[in-house]
C-alpha cells in the first residue's frame, strides 16, 4: 500500500482495525473528520468526488462528521460497506494515543439512520441456504430498522428466488464458498448486494444463544438463516439488538404466488416506463398517511393472501370505515399525527435514538388514546369482523398510558440534535436540574449588575462585560480609557480599538455558571437515558401499537380511495367462476376516460381468446382483470360495479414482450421460458393473463405454439386464462374446445379510418387493422396507401388466416363435409333472440364477407 517503513502510531492504529475489515470502507474519527487512508481514500475519491490528499506520503481523504450519514449513504448505493471508527474515550482524559474502535458497520442490509432508507419500503437484509438433495431452500429476513425477523422454506431454488424478488432485500447472506458451486446462487438471489458469511453461522444453535424467542415448527433449513442473520448484525452492530422481534415462521403457498415478471407486469409497485410513478397500483391505493402503514400496503400488494376468512375480515373492516366517513377523515387526521414508531423502536433498540426522535415518539403515544376512541365511534354497531375492535382494544392498552404519563411534558418542542449539548428537558420536569439552571441564571443576573456597578466604580462608561466561547467572561475598555483600568484587572486579549480584562470576582462567577452547566447537562443525558432505559423495556408493548396503527392506516387509506373511486366490495364463490360487471384499470381511469367492461367466467368456461387491433385496449383489459382479482384479495374493494371471484392461487401475468437480453437470450427465448413457468406451476386456482404469445418467430410458428399452449390451458390446466392475440385463427379453438370463449374489442370503420370503442364483446374482430393503426401513428399517406395495397394482394394470394389455420391444425380447412365451414359455426352458435336490429345487420354483412 505503499506505507512507507515508518508508521506513527496512529496509522498503525489505523492498519490493525482495518485489517480486521478489509471489505469495508474505514471511516476514522480525527477531530471533525472521518477520514480514510490508502485504498480508502482512492474509494471515497472516485466515488463522492472527495478531494485525494496525503499524509506523510500516504493517500488520504476525508469528509465531515456532522455529514457523515450522508457520505455513507452514497457509498451504500454504489455498493460498498462502511465500518464507523470512533473515539471511544475522551481525548482530554487520554493518555498517550486515544483509544479508537469500529462502533458499528454500516451494510445495505443493516442501515438504521433515516437518511440510508426509503420510508416507504423495507429494508431487509436476507440469507438463503443453497438447495439439498430435495431442492428446499431456506430464508430468512430481517429489517434491522422496524425489527420485523421472518423465516420460510421454498421448496424450490424458483420459489426462493421469487420471494426473494418479492421481498427484495438491499443484502443477501450467502454461505462461503456458494458462490463457487454453479449458477444455483445466481438464480435465487438474482442481482441483490451479496455477501458471504463464515458457513459456520448458517447454524440453528446460533439462536437460542442469542436470546431472540424462537416459534416451534420452523424448518432447520430456515432455522439455519435466521442463526446466520442474528450473527452478522451482532458483528455489524457490535450487540444483539433489543427491538428484534421474536422469529416468526411463515408459509409462502399461504400467500398469492407472484413471480417477478407478473409484478413488472401489473405494475404493482414500480412502472414499466421510469419517470410514471403515477402508473402504479401502489401509487392509486396508497392513501396512507404514516411510513409503518405505507411499507405495509407494500406488502400487503405483494402477498395478497388465500385464506378467505382473513381476507373478508379485512373487507369488513373498509366497508364499515367507507360507511363512517366523518370519524374516517377523523381517523386520517389523528393518524397524520403519528410518526413512524416501527423505526423509532429500531432507533431505541439500535441506541441511536436522538432527542428529536424521543419527541417525536412521546408525541405519537400522546395522539394514541384519542384514535382509539375515534375508532370506537366508528363502531356504532356490531362489528362482526373484529379488526377494527381488535386495533381499539391494542391501543387501549392500559398499560401505555403510565408510559405516556411517566415522560409527558419531559422534552421541549424543539430539542438540540445531540443530547450532550443540554437544554432539552422542559422546565419544571425535575426539581434538581430546576435548581441547577436557577443558580446559573442568578450568576448571570448577577453579572448584568456587575457592568453597572463596574462602570460607576471605575468611571468607564463604555465599560461592559460580555461572553465568548474562547475566552469566557471578560470586561472590555476602549482604549480612551484604559488608563482608568483598576490595578486588580488582568488583561486577556488585545483589540484593535479595546482591551479585554478579567478579574478573581469574575472568574469565579464563571467557574460556578460553567460548573451548574456542566452538572446540568450531565442530569439531563442522565434523565434523557433514564428515560430510553425505561421505554426499551415496552419495547414489545410499542411494537403491537405500532402494528395497529400501521393496519389502520392501511384500512383507512383503502376506505379513502374505494369512496373516491366508487369501487365496490367483491364477493367470493367457491365455485370455479369469475364474473366482473363494469370493471376497469384502477390506474388507467385515472388518467383518460374509461370504458368499462364486463367478463364472465363462469364454471366450465376457462379460456379466453381475446382479438381486436392495437389501441384497442386488450392490454388494458387483460390487466385490470388481475389487478381487481388481485386487488380483492388483498381486502380492498374493487373498481368494477359488481366482483363475484373465486379465491385464486397464483397470477400469471405474460403482458408485453421482455424488450432486452439477458446473457444471450432472445426476447423470443425469454418468452418461451416464461411460458414454461406458467405450464409448470400454474393450478385449476390460477389467473394467467397472456398477451401476443409468439410474435417473436415466424407467422406459422407463433401460430402453431399459441395455439398448443392455450389448448393445453384449456384442457388440462383449466386455469381462468385471457389469451389475447392478432392471431385469427386461434379463435377456432373455441369450436373444438368447449371452455374456450371468443371475445373481441369492437371498433367502428368509417371508411379507412377507424374509432376504437374499447368495448369488449363476444366473438372475433374482423381484422387486426395494422394498417389503420399506422395511419393514426401519423404515417405518409402514401405509405399507408401502398400498405393498403400490398395487404391485398398478399390476402388474395393466401389468406393468412387460411395458411395460419392450416399450419396450427397440420391439415387443410375444408369448405364443406365433416367440419363446418366457419359461417355455418359461427351461425349454429348464434342467439338470435339477443341480437338488436343493427346488431343482427351488422352480423349479415360480416358473414357474406366471411363467406366470400
Amino acid at each position: 500500500m505503499g506505507e512507507g517503513s515508518k508508521k506513527t502510531p496512529m496509522m498503525r492504529q489505523y492498519l490493525r482495525i482495518k485489517a480486521e475489515y478489509p471489505d469495508a470502507v474505514l471511516f476514522f474519527h480525527l477531530g471533525d473528520f472521518y477520514e480514510a487512508f490508502f485504498e480508502d481514500a482512492e474509494t471515497l475519491s472516485r466515488e463522492l468526488d472527495v478531494v485525494l490528499t496525503s499524509r506523510n506520503g500516504h493517500p488520504m481523504a476525508g469528509v465531515p462528521i456532522r455529514r457523515g450519514d450522508a457520505y455513507v449513504n452514497q457509498l451504500l448505493q454504489r455498493g460498498h460497506k462502511v465500518a464507523i471508527c470512533q473515539q471511544v474515550e475522551d481525548p482530554k482524559k487520554a493518555t498517550g494515543l486515544v483509544k479508537r474502535d469500529v462502533v458499528r458497520v454500516v451494510t445495505p442490509g443493516t442501515a438504521i439512520d433515516d437518511v440510508l432508507l426509503d420510508e416507504g419500503a423495507n429494508n431487509y437484509l436476507a440469507a438463503v441456504t443453497m438447495p439439498d438433495d430435495a431442492d428446499r431452500v431456506g430464508v430468512a429476513f430481517l429489517d434491522l430498522s422496524t425489527g420485523e425477523f421472518t423465516v420460510t422454506t421454498a421448496e424450490s431454488s424458483a420459489e426462493a428466488r421469487d420471494e426473494i424478488a418479492r421481498r427484495s432485500p438491499s443484502e443477501v447472506l450467502i454461505p462461503e464458498g456458494a458462490s463457487d458451486e454453479g449458477p444455483g446462487v445466481e438464480r435465487i438471489v438474482g442481482d441483490a448486494f451479496v455477501t458471504q458469511a463464515p458457513a459456520a453461522t448458517f447454524t440453528a444453535r446460533d439462536l437460542g444463544e442469542a436470546g431472540t424467542g424462537i416459534e416451534l415448527g420452523v424448518d432447520e433449513a430456515g432455522l439455519r438463516c435466521a442463526g446466520a442473520i442474528l450473527a452478522y448484525v451482532e458483528r455489524t452492530q457490535k450487540a444483539l439488538l433489543g427491538h428484534i422481534r421474536p422469529l416468526r415462521a411463515y408459509r409462502i403457498s399461504a400467500q398469492m404466488d407472484l413471480d417477478p415478471f407478473t409484478v413488472g407486469s401489473l405494475e404493482l409497485i414500480k412502472p414499466l416506463q421510469e419517470g410514471n410513478e403515477r402508473g402504479t397500483l401502489l401509487r392509486v391505493l396508497d392513501r396512507t398517511v404514516t411510513g409503518m402503514g405505507r411499507r405495509l400496503l407494500r406488502r400487503w400488494i405483494l402477498a395478497p393472501l388465500l385464506d378467505r376468512d382473513a381476507i373478508e375480515r379485512r373487507l369488513d373492516a373498509v366497508d364499515r370505515l367507507v360507511e363512517a366517513s366523518l370519524e374516517r377523515q377523523e381517523l386520517r387526521d389523528r393518524l397524520a399525527s403519528i410518526h413512524d414508531v416501527e423505526r423509532l423502536i429500531g432507533k431505541l433498540g439500535a441506541k441511536r435514538m436522538r432527542p428529536g426522535d424521543l419527541v417525536s415518539l412521546l408525541a405519537s403515544l400522546e395522539a394514541i388514546p384519542e384514535t382509539a376512541r375515534t375508532i370506537d365511534g366508528a363502531l356504532s354497531g356490531p362489528d362482526s369482523d373484529g379488526r377494527l375492535r381488535g386495533i381499539a382494544q391494542v391501543l387501549n392498552e392500559p398499560e401505555l398510558e403510565p408510559l405516556r404519563s411517566e415522560f409527558s411534558g419531559m422534552l421541549v418542542d424543539q430539542p438540540p440534535v445531540d443530547v450532550r449539548d443540554g437544554g432539552l428537558i422542559r422546565p419544571g420536569y425535575h426539581a434538581e436540574l430546576d435548581l441547577l439552571r436557577q443558580e446559573a441564571r442568578s450568576i448571570r443576573d448577577r453579572l448584568a449588575s456587575l457592568e453597572q456597578s463596574e462602570r460607576e466604580r471605575t468611571s468607564i462608561p463604555s465599560l461592559k462585560v460580555g461572553y465568548n466561547r474562547v475566552f469566557g467572561y471578560y470586561i472590555e475598555v476602549t482604549r480612551p480609557h484604559l488608563d482608568k483600568v483598576p490595578p486588580e484587572y488582568q488583561r486577556r486579549q488585545t483589540l484593535a480599538n479595546a482591551e479585554r480584562f478579567v478579574t478573581e470576582e469574575l472568574k469565579s462567577h464563571e467557574g460556578r455558571i460553567a460548573g451548574n452547566e456542566e452538572r446540568a447537562k450531565a442530569l439531563e443525558l442522565e434523565l434523557f437515558e433514564a428515560a430510553l432505559a425505561r421505554i426499551s423495556e415496552r419495547i414489545p408493548l410499542l411494537q403491537s401499537i405500532a402494528d395497529a396503527i400501521a393496519e389502520l392506516d392501511v384500512l383507512v387509506g383503502l376506505a379513502d380511495v374505494a369512496h373516491r373511486s366508487d369501487y365496490v366490495r367483491p364477493t367470493f364463490t367457491d365455485a370455479h367462476e369469475i364474473s366482473i360487471r363494469g370493471g376497469r384499470h384502477p390506474v388507467v381511469e385515472r388518467i383518460e376516460e374509461f370504458v368499462p367492461n364486463d367478463l364472465d367466467l363462469p364454471d366450465g368456461r376457462d379460456l379466453v381468446i381475446l382479438t381486436g387491433p392495437n389501441m384497442a385496449g386488450k392490454s388494458v383489459f387483460l390487466r385490470q382483470t388481475a389487478l381487481i382479482s388481485l386487488m380483492a384479495q388483498i381486502g380492498s374493494f374493487v373498481p368494477a360495479s359488481e366482483a363475484r371471484l373465486a379465491i385464486v392461487d397464483r397470477v400469471f401475468a405474460r403482458v408485453g414482450a421482455s424488450d432486452m437480453l439477458v446473457a444471450g437470450i432472445s426476447t423470443f427465448m425469454m418468452e418461451m421460458l416464461e411460458v414454461a413457468t406458467i405450464l409448470r406451476r400454474a393450478t385449476s386456482r390460477s389467473l394467467i393473463i397472456l398477451d401476443e404469445m409468439g410474435r417473436g418467430t415466424s407467422t406459422f410458428d407463433g401460430v402453431s405454439i399459441a395455439w398448443a399452449v392455450a389448448r393445453e390451458l384449456a384442457t388440462r390446466t383449466r386455469a381462468k386464462t385471457l389469451f389475447a392475440t392478432h392471431y385469427q385463427e386461434l379463435t377456432r379453438l373455441a369450436d373444438d374446445v368447449p371452455n374456450v370463449v371468443n371475445l373481441h374489442v369492437s371498433v367502428k370503420e368509417l371508411g379507412k379510418e377507424v374509432v376504437f370503442l374499447h368495448r369488449v364483446v363476444p366473438g372475433t374482430a374482423a381484422g387486426s387493422y395494422g394498417v389503420h393503426v399506422a395511419r393514426l401513428a401519423g404515417l405518409p399517406d402514401h405509405v399507408t396507401e401502398s400498405a393498403d395495397r400490398i395487404l391485398e394482394e398478399l390476402l388474395a394470394e393466401a389468406p393468412l388466416s387460411q395458411l395460419g389455420a392450416r399450419q396450427a391444425v397440420a391439415e387443410p380447412v375444408p369448405l364443406f363435409g365433416s367440419e363446418d365451414h366457419p359461417v355455418v359455426a359461427r351461425l349454429r352458435r348464434l342467439d338470435p333472440d339477443a341480437l338488436s336490429p343493427r346488431d343482427a345487420l351488422q352480423l349479415l354483412y360480416e358473414l357474406k364477407d366471411q363467406a366470400e
